[in-house]
């Protein structure tokens, strides 16, 4: 009985162990990602796509500068104001 019970215990143990390594395994789509690369071997396609990133940045650099003139604008608004009070910081 003892010798029985200890086998099964033993059993039981190996599988517990064979399934926490069978569900600790990582997949390799998860692992590794998409296997896709990042740069086009079209001439067409690269300088289209550096094209629309310099205008894109330039319209980045346009954007925060009208919204730097809008705050100033406001700010000076306010300076001849009754409402001297608010603080712009």
């Amino acid at each position: 009985m003892k010798l029985r019970s200890l086998v099964l215990f033993g059993a039981g143990i190996a599988t517990g162990l064979a399934i926490a390594r069978k569900l600790a395994a990582d997949e390799d789509d998860i692992v590794h990602g998409p296997q896709r690369t990042q740069t086009s071997t079209n001439a067409a396609r690269r300088a289209l796509s550096t094209g629309t990133q310099r205008l894109s940045d330039r319209a980045t650099v346009l954007s925060l500068d009208a919204i730097r003139k809008a705050r100033e604008a406001i700010r000076d608004r306010l300076g001849e104001s009754t409402y001297d009070d608010a603080a712009w910081q």
